[in-house]
């Protein structure tokens, strides 16, 4: 009886915080930014009382009237070198976590029976530690069950679904502690009747990939960028099966450019949503049902759009970099945390009609901005200006461009299994894109043929990679405020 009680009131939480977190109407606005301003408000005493580091970081600042940007920043390097004291529990301590950690038998397991853990990859630097207290994981989740429309159609407990549950093909790395995995290690005992997972590595040949998913016939297909479009080859070459059931596929992890994006829902007959998350917080958005964008579950978070000097960014420009604030995780408090995603919200209401903003593009890392120097000024090169010259070459299985120095550039390309490719013809194609953006006489490129491209430790391809890094000193920017600078 006890563990029937204990089974329905975690039911009952999932249910309530499902509701709470249903798609805002115009009616709720009042009401939703209250609740964020006390959950605001609820975390800066939280941290101030409980962690040392933000009590000592938080001296002399009024917590019940501060506004968000008076508040100091916190880097990676710095939450990490003081990461013991950052957490609110005192009986955290990072060994300990190291220690659970590598131990495979503990992935899927909380921490002190309280604590879900995970770790970033170290793909930008150093790595980070994560950890969050359970009723974060239930937010995490309500959030993707209330506002993925079709996915909380299949999640939420239909009687239909204890016989004919949904299946979920989700292709990142194998099960472990790093963040994409974390998400479905945790998944909600209560939930799991509703649903079959199918885990897949990207690390799997892709004949390996096409015998599973047409063996399993997957609902919903969840990867990132990459594995979405190896799966979309083996499609139109005939060796995978369209499933006969899917519903939406989803791309998480990697940037999602918009000509990829159109391939893959031509192939596949649906939409994709694309989310932007971090393991800093896996309930930052929700991807939109009608663009390629993600909604901000702005009540859960705040994500401050900034220039290189921490000045805010206007709706509608990129920006340097972006300082998110996490309002639900009380285990590890993330109060404007710098992370270099260059990132868009969107200036406009979103086509789809959701009130909730609208993170319009992601272009990837700071650090991973490709640039020129034209005549002695620094500009911004979109990626998209070589991935769109891609499109002519039928043969192509993969690809990756890299900056290796100021105006020269690289592509690695892989042909399809048993086809071959023109260095040359490559090189034509890129050139028309490039000249097409006036950049004829300015970019300098290299081609390498490849076999294959291999994923990096994190289970990712990068596909824009700057090898040489940010732009030098340039006196045409002498006079530019560094704001403005990336």
């Amino acid at each position: 009886m006890r563990g029937f009680l204990a089974a329905a009131y975690d039911q009952l939480k999932l249910a309530l915080a499902i509701r709470s977190l249903l798609p805002p109407r115009p009616g709720d606005l009042a009401a939703r930014a209250k609740a964020k301003e006390e959950r605001f408000r609820h975390l800066l005493r939280y941290a101030y009382d409980n962690s040392p580091y933000y009590r000592k970081k938080f001296q002399g600042i009024d917590l019940k009237t501060c506004a968000i940007t008076d508040l100091p920043t916190l880097t990676k390097v710095e939450m990490m070198a003081n990461l013991d004291d950052i957490f609110t529990d005192r009986d955290l301590r990072r060994a300990d976590l190291e220690r659970f950690m590598l131990d495979p038998a503990n992935i899927g397991a909380y921490y002190k029976d309280k604590f879900a853990v995970c770790h970033t990859s170290g793909s930008q630097g150093q790595p980070a530690i994560i950890v969050q207290d359970k009723p974060a994981i239930l937010t995490t989740f309500a959030a993707q069950f209330a506002r993925g429309k079709k996915l909380s159609r299949r999640f939420l407990p239909h009687l239909q679904r204890l016989f004919n549950p949904a299946r979920f093909s989700i292709i990142t790395q194998k099960p472990g502690f790093y963040p994409s995995s974390t998400f479905f290690n945790y998944f909600p005992e209560r939930a799991r009747r509703f649903l079959k997972l199918q885990r897949l590595s990207v690390f799997d040949p892709p004949d390996v990939l096409v015998e599973k998913l047409n063996e399993f016939q997957p609902n919903f297909i969840t990867g990132y960028t990459s594995s979405l479009e190896t799966i979309t080859r083996e499609l139109q070459a005939g060796r995978l099966k369209r499933p006969r059931d899917l519903e939406q596929m989803m791309n998480i992890s990697e940037p999602l450019p918009e000509p990829i994006a159109e391939r893959v829902e031509k192939a596949f007959g649906v939409h994709i949503t694309n989310v932007y998350s971090m393991a800093e917080c896996m309930a930052l958005t929700c991807g939109c049902q009608t663009t390629h964008g993600s909604h901000l579950n702005d009540e859960l978070a705040f994500l401050e759009v900034v220039y290189a000097n921490g000045k805010p960014v206007p709706n509608g420009t990129p920006g340097s970099k972006v300082l998110l604030t996490n309002l639900y995780n009380m285990a590890q408090p993330i109060i404007r945390y710098e992370v270099d995603d260059i990132v868009t919200i969107s200036a406009t209401p979103c086509d789809c009609g959701s009130l909730l903003p609208l993170v319009k593009a992601v272009q990837g890392r700071s650090k991973d901005q490709f640039w020129v120097n034209v005549d002695g000024e620094i500009r911004d090169l979109p990626y998209y200006v070589f991935l769109l010259a891609l499109h002519n070459e039928t043969r192509l299985a993969e690809h990756q461009f890299l900056q290796t120095g100021v105006n020269r550039f690289v592509l690695r390309a892989a042909p399809l299994p048993g086809q071959t490719l023109s260095a040359e013809k490559l090189r034509e194609y890129i050139q028309q894109s490039v000249t097409t953006e006036g950049f004829a006489n300015v970019i300098h490129f290299d081609i390498e043929l490849v076999d294959r491209i291999l994923p990096e430790e994190s289970g990712k391809v990068r596909r824009a990679k700057n090898l040489f890094g940010p732009p030098p000193a340039s006196p045409a920017l002498e006079g530019r405020p560094a704001a403005e600078v990336r």
